[in-house]
Parts: C-alpha cells; structure tokens; sequence
C-alpha cells in the first residue's frame, strides 16, 4: 500500500506500508525467537496459544529460509505492494514448476506435499494469528511512515539511511552493506528506494536489492525485553569453536566430505571422542551430516560460518 512518493537527493522514494512483508518476517521471528528480543515475549505467547501451528513454522523453517524465502526473491518486486489476499492467490495459483522458478535463485525446489503443506501453514498462520495482530500493526506503522516520510523530506534520503542501522555506511558516492561480506550500492545506480517499516525487524538490517531499485526496512520496537540474554546459537558457536581439536575437524572437514573414521585417523583420535566432538559442532550449526552406504558424512555448514561476524556484530550493537 503506497502512501506517499518523494523525490530527494535525485532519487524516487516510495513509501509504502506493506503487510505481506510483515507477514513473512513475524514467521521469521516465530521460527527463532531467541534472535528478536524485541518481539520475544510476542513470540511466547504467540506459541503457548498456538503451540501445533508454531510447532509447523518451526518444521518448514529450513525448506523456507526462516520464512524470507518470498520477500527476498527477485519476484518480490512485483509482490510487495499486494495485500495479504492478493499474495494467497497469486501462491495458490502457482504450478509446481511456476512455485520453483521462484525459488530457483535460492537453489532449491520443493515437491507438491511440501508447497502445500508450506502453502497451508501460510494460510493457518494469516488466519489464526496474524490478521488480528494486522489490525494493529495497519494503523501503527502508518503513522511511523508518515512521520519518517517527513524526515526524509526535511533531511533528504541520504541522511535518513544514516538513522537506520550501524551496518548501514552512507558514504559519499555509495551505501555500503556490512553482512557476511561487504554489499557496495553505487548512489549514481539507485533511481527508486522502496521505505517501508517493520515492528518484527530487530536487531536485523534488511535491504532488497533489485536492479536499479532498493528497498529499506526501518526498525520500530513495540516491547521491551525483561533482560538482556544472548542467543543461544551464537554461544554454542563459540564453545564448540574452543577446542583445537574441533578446530582441526572443521579445517579437514572443509577440505572435503569426512566420515568419524577418517577424522580420528587424520587426528589421532579414537572414534568415540571424534563422535562426542562432532556431536558439539553439529548442535553448533557448524556441520552438517548425511548418509553414504553405511558411512555417515559430515559437511561444513559454510552459511554459519560466513554469518558469523555479522551474527557478533549484531549481538554486540545490541
């Protein structure tokens, strides 16, 4: 839903409240709460009242990308003004074939039972739980538009962004993205920035690139956590990174797919203790395991690994 449309700095700003993002992300945040303090105690409540349905968010959350899988594709530009009806439509209407083209960029596909059972936790989710909350949000979150939108008219574009994240660098002739690595987007480059606002958002900074377009989300809080606590993945993370022989583990293992017996000869370990420590690094997100005959093999989750500063970044601006 447009609101308003400014012209600043060279560039055409669109705002816009968008419903369907908010959608996704909520999933995103009932997925792992333990990442979002600031919609946490939403999140338990969420789950004590609906505990089978968060129980499916949770299952498809790998096979969705935490529930981001729709607003970070490229077909997203032509989702995002659609209200929550339109966007149910438009997915049920999809063929198998037309549902994995969107999800080709990912490089991944999904069968007719897991679309649909993705498909019906979508609906069960916008139908018990979110279309109340959407009532509240609708309103809320246009006001904060209404009143960013003025800022950006006072300040400019430019220097808003400055406001919306310390990942977020305005530099003199670009913005520069601080994530897993460095995302460069040249000013001269940006005809339309799409700004819109977000209440599941925090602590993320989250910007959709497409073309000659960018889409800004800014960060509203609505709760207040009890206290501080880290999440428990980036903890687990640094234990099981604290051993020598892990570490080793994990730099044989990125040389190539090893199975407990390879590592124990490689290491001098019994298998038994290669077991207990790959146990840890599992737990961890650092590896992943498959069968292989009768051997099971362990791969480097390299996503963790590529986060990782980003995941401190993000723990320690908080």
């Amino acid at each position: 839903m447009i609101l308003d449309i400014v012209k600043s700095d060279g560039v055409e700003v669109v705002v816009s409240y968008a419903p369907v993002w908010e959608l996704c992300f909520s999933l995103h945040v009932l997925s792992q709460p333990e990442h979002h303090l600031y919609r946490e105690k939403w999140a338990h409540k969420t789950e004590a009242a609906y505990p089978e349905l968060t129980r499916r968010v949770r299952e498809l959350s790998e096979r969705t990308l935490q529930w981001t899988i729709f607003i970070d594709s490229p077909s997203w530009s032509s989702l995002r003004q659609m209200e929550p009806a339109e966007f149910f439509s438009f997915l049920q209407k999809q063929n198998i074939y037309q549902w994995n083209q969107l999800l080709s960029c990912f490089g991944t596909t999904m069968d007719i039972p897991e679309r649909d059972a993705v498909l019906q936790t979508l609906r069960d989710y916008y139908d018990q739980v979110f279309r109340w909350e959407e009532r509240f949000l609708r309103g809320y979150l246009t006001r904060i538009l209404e009143e960013e939108t003025e800022k950006c008219r006072k300040f400019g574009i430019w220097e808003w962004c400055k406001t919306i994240h310390e990942r977020l660098k305005v530099e003199e002739d670009s913005l520069r993205y601080l994530k897993n690595r460095d995302f460069i987007y040249p000013k001269a480059e940006i005809q339309t920035i799409f700004l819109t606002a977000s209440t599941f958002v925090e602590p993320h900074l989250w910007l959709y690139h497409n073309g000659a377009e960018l889409e800004i989300v800014k960060s509203v809080r609505t709760e207040q956590p009890e206290a501080y606590h880290l999440p428990a993945q980036p903890v687990q993370i640094c234990r099981a990174l604290g051993d020598e022989s892990r570490m080793n583990m994990l730099r044989l293992i990125f040389r190539g797919v090893h199975t407990t017996q390879e590592l124990a000869r490689e290491l001098g370990l019994s298998p038994a203790a290669v077991s207990k420590h790959l146990k840890l690094l599992r737990e961890a997100g650092l590896v992943r395991k498959a069968s292989s005959g009768h051997f099971v093999c362990y791969t480097l989750n390299t996503e963790v690994i590529d986060y990782l500063p980003y995941t401190l970044y993000e723990i320690f601006t908080r």
